[in-house]
Formats: structure tokens, C-alpha cells, sequence
């Protein structure tokens, strides 16, 4: 399948400002903080770290502004689906309320910060982010989500209407949120904090941390750093301390964007159903879009993610009358068992190491809060929601059932390939585009022939937990079903929590 009229890269990407950072070459400079990461959380950290008075390096493995954050649907709102009342349910009231708390006040933070670096990012304020359900029997999980979110003290309101061209059962709206144009809020976020004393290294990997009473250094593929305390904002952390890898999931979702048809309305809304499709409009070089995020599976469970694309076309076609396409990309998210972050202190032995992880999709606000939160733990400032994020629940809450099933599930992917092994087969009959793990020469060997027809094969094993890989034909690269870690066809880290590549292994 291919999408001839489509470019594969997310619109962000393609239309986001490159900030002026300086020099971002690996140096050993003093540092207070070292924050590894450089997506909404570790900037926003990084800034607000800054703004206390510390001395913060901010360590990237790839390029700024490439991460997660310019991936996703981009919406500022602190409507999240139906999470207030999954929390209430999983954990209790006082903890929806909390979660509302933290993500209201990395909201503001966000429109602060925008407004008041005069940050060119398309920052509209005043949409109502709807959360939707098209079908009568969802409309009580729609109820439900207004009755939690009115007794925590959110201005929602339930109506049967919702911003989009076609019938729905019923909707609350969540008034006054907003969206802008991620690449550019970044930029704007990056140069201030060089402007205000930051450095930023690009192109370097963290491997791992070790933390004594003083201080934690930090290996890297470039050398040893050091500071005082570090900010593991990686997406999914790569260090296997705290147990929070127990205890999270790992999705693949995809996304598309095209021309909106004149007169067809369209607004930021989420259903609750199954697939999901969370929809929003951005104007990008002088055309409305539709921008349409669902299609989410287990990282590592579907090769052939290509369909996914298609069928969020297919959606936008019947339901909004697209027919020009413009982009279409992919995107990871984590998600935790409980549905709230981990965030805060990587163990309860630890009071250096932080880490922020977990959104559900749901980055912007969260990472912000996250941020706000990691930087009052480090200067030792009281935080109302500190306890409800708390990254060391991992290690000291009892498992739940969901653990078990989750758990299990890992287990098996890990003992499939030992069990059964990998079907043997001569590696020259692959065809150009062509993947397959293959046992050659007693080794688990993940192989791809690119359409050049050159061959590539690295070891099938994940560097991290020892998974096996399979691969993404959509993205073309290897995906651990495990813990969601991701590779490129030579074995180079694309996504943690692998940080070291697959070995390359040399043709018969």
C-alpha cells in the first residue's frame, strides 16, 4: 500500500521553526541538573529548573524537536478522554481530583510560558475539547465522566451535540482549551532557556545513571556527565530501577492529516469508543486540516501497521468528506496500569534520579505538570499533587490484577521464540521490502531486504530485556512487543527503553 499524495512525516515536523541554540556538542560543564530528554517535559523542566536558579544541561539522544511531542494530536486541554472517572474507579475520588489539579495547572503554565516568551507557536485559547459517544450504549461512560469531572469542579457541561458533521448519542464539553503548533512552542521554549544560561547537547545517548550521596553521573556514548541531580524524561524511562516497567504499556497510534472541505465542521473531540479517533484542525501553509490520531495497538503486535493509514482515510473520507491528503505518520505513547503518571523520584532509596513517564497520549498538559512537579522536588518546595504521581508507588504498592494479566502477557512474548524457536529459511529469498526474524546459523536474526535490495541483519534478541523483535512495515523498522522499545533496519535505537542497538550480524 502506499499513499502516493501523502507525505510520510507528521505536519509539525514538517512546518516547525528550527531554534537557534548555539553550539550543542558534547562538553563535561558544571551542571546542578542533568535532564535527559528533549521533548515538552525535559525543555518545560529544563526551563522552570533554570528559572529556580540551578545550572541545567539538557542531554538529547537524536535532534531536538524530534521527539514524541511532535508526533502526537497536540491538544491543550485537560479533557482527557474518560480518565476521571477510570481513576476514581481504579484508585479513589481524592486521586481524580489531584490528576485534575496537576493538568488545570499545566494548562496555564503552558499559556504563561507562550504568552510570555511571546513564543510564535499558532496558540489559539477558547476551543471546547468534546469528548464523544456515537453509540447509545456509551453515552453512560459519557455521563459518567461529567459526573466526576463536575464534582472535582471542572466547567463541563453534557450535551447531545458535538462539533463534528454527524449524529452523536451524547457529549461533555470541556470549554475554553486550546492547541498550537508543538515544533514551534518547543523552539521558543529551547531558546529562552540557552537565552537564560542553558546548554544542550544533541546526538548523544544516556546508557546509565549511578547515584551516590553527592552526586550521579551519568554514561553516555560520548563520555561521563555529572551533576546533582538528573531528569529522566525519555519517554519510557531507560533505567529498569523503581520497577515503573512493570507496571506500564506501551501503544503504537497513528495519525493522518488532510484538507478539510469548505464549510464541514470539525472541532478538537475524542469518542469513547473503540477505534478511537481524536480529531483537531490546524492551518498549515495556507490550507485547514483535519488531523485524525487513533488506530493505537500494543508496540510490537501488528506488521503490517501500513492499514492502519488507510483506514483513518477511509474515516475522514466518509465521515468529513476528505479527499486530499497530506501527511500521515506514527507516534508512541505510554500508559501506566493505574492511569496516573509516574513521576517524581525514580526509588524510595533515590533523591537524585527523577523520571516523568506515562501520559496516555495525553503529553502536553501532563508533561508540563510533570515538570512543574520535578522541579518543586528538587528545590524542595512543597507540591499539592506530589503524592498521587509519586514514581515510587511502583516499588511500594502491592500488584493488581491488572499487573498480573500484563505481566503475563510479557512473559509469553519473551518465551515464544525460546519455546518454538524462529522458523529457519535461507535469507536470499527475501524480496526487496521484505522482513523476517530467521534462525541463521543457531541465531535469532532479524532481516530486511530494503528496495535497493540490500540485505540487513541484526540480532533478533532486544538489547533491553532480551525480547524478541518483529517488525513495523509502515515506520520499516524492528519493534519489541515487550516494553516498546524500537530499531531501525541496522539495529540503531529509534525509541527506548533500549538504549544499546541490536548487533549486527554478517551474512553467511
Amino acid at each position: 500500500m502506499s499513499f502516493p499524495a501523502s507525505r510520510h512525516m507528521s505536519p509539525w515536523v514538517d512546518t516547525m521553526s528550527v531554534p537557534e541554540l548555539g553550539s550543542t556538542r558534547f562538553r563535561n560543564d558544571a551542571s546542578d541538573v542533568l535532564v535527559l530528554g528533549g521533548g515538552i517535559t525535559g525543555i518545560t523542566s529544563a526551563l522552570l529548573l533554570q528559572r529556580a536558579g540551578l545550572k541545567v544541561t539538557v542531554v538529547e539522544a537524536r535532534r531536538l524537536l524530534s521527539s514524541v511531542t511532535t508526533h502526537s494530536t497536540v491538544k491543550v486541554t485537560y479533557g482527557h478522554g474518560t480518565l476521571y472517572s477510570k481513576i476514581e474507579q481504579k484508585l479513589r475520588f481524592d486521586a481524580a481530583a489531584a490528576y485534575a489539579e496537576a493538568n488545570v495547572a499545566g494548562f496555564q503554565q503552558i499559556l504563561d510560558l507562550a504568552n510570555g516568551l511571546n513564543i510564535d507557536c499558532m496558540l489559539e485559547v477558547g476551543h471546547p475539547h468534546v469528548i464523544y459517544a456515537e453509540r447509545p450504549e456509551e453515552v453512560q461512560v459519557v455521563e459518567a465522566e461529567a459526573r466526576v469531572a463536575e464534582r472535582i469542579g471542572l466547567p463541563v457541561t453534557l450535551s447531545p451535540h458535538a462539533p463534528v458533521p454527524f449524529d452523536v448519542a451524547a457529549a461533555v464539553h470541556f470549554p475554553d482549551q486550546a492547541y498550537f503548533h508543538p515544533g514551534r512552542y518547543l523552539a521558543g521554549l529551547a531558546e529562552a532557556f540557552i537565552r537564560e544560561g542553558g546548554n544542550i547537547i544533541e546526538g548523544v545517548r544516556a546508557r546509565d545513571v549511578n547515584e551516590d550521596n553527592e552526586t550521579c553521573t551519568v554514561d553516555t556514548t560520548a563520555g561521563e556527565l555529572t551533576a546533582a541531580h538528573v531528569v529522566v524524561a525519555t519517554h519510557y524511562p531507560f533505567l529498569d530501577r523503581g520497577g515503573q516497567f512493570s507496571r506500564m504499556k506501551a501503544t503504537r497510534s497513528y495519525g493522518i492529516a488532510g484538507v478539510l472541505p469548505e464549510r464541514v465542521k470539525a472541532g478538537m473531540a475524542i469518542n469513547v469508543g473503540s477505534p478511537t479517533r481524536s480529531t483537531r484542525t490546524a492551518t498549515l501553509n495556507d490550507e485547514e486540516l483535519l488531523i485524525v490520531v487513533g488506530e493505537g495497538h500494543d508496540v510490537g503486535h501488528i506488521s503490517d501497521t501500513e492499514q492502519r493509514w488507510a483506514q483513518l482515510q477511509q474515516w475522514a473520507q466518509e465521515r468529513y468528506g476528505v479527499t486530499e491528503f497530506r501527511y500521515h505518520w506514527s507516534a508512541e505513547e505510554t500508559s501506566t496500569l493505574d492511569h496516573i503518571p509516574f513521576v517524581g523520584f525514580a526509588t524510595p532509596k533515590s533523591n537524585r534520579v527523577l523520571l516523568a513517564t506515562g501520559f496516555a497520549g495525553w503529553g502536553m498538559t501532563n508533561g508540563t505538570a510533570a515538570a512543574m512537579l520535578m522541579r518543586d522536588l528538587v528545590v524542595g518546595q512543597d507540591n499539592s499533587w506530589a503524592s498521587t504521581f509519586d514514581a515510587r508507588r511502583a516499588e511500594t504498592t502491592l500488584p493488581g490484577k491488572e499487573f498480573v494479566k500484563h505481566n503475563l502477557h510479557i512473559g509469553k512474548a519473551w518465551l515464544k521464540d525460546r519455546v518454538g524457536g524462529s522458523p529457519e529459511g535461507p535469507v536470499e529469498e527475501l524480496k526487496p521490502g521484505d522482513a523476517a526474524v530467521l534462525e541463521v546459523d543457531g541465531e535469532q536474526t532479524a532481516a530486511y531486504r530494503d528496495e535497493q535490495g540490500v540485505l540487513h541483519q541484526v540480532s533478533a534478541v532486544c538489547t533491553h530485556m532480551g525480547c524478541t523483535v518483529g517488525w513495523n512495515n509502515g515506520e520499516r523498522s524492528w519493534d519489541c512487543p515487550c516494553h516498546g522499545s524500537r530499531f531501525d533496519p541496522d539495529g540503531q535505537v529509534l525509541h527506548g527503553p533500549a538504549s544499546k542497538p541490536l548487533p549486527k550480524r554478517e551474512p553467511s
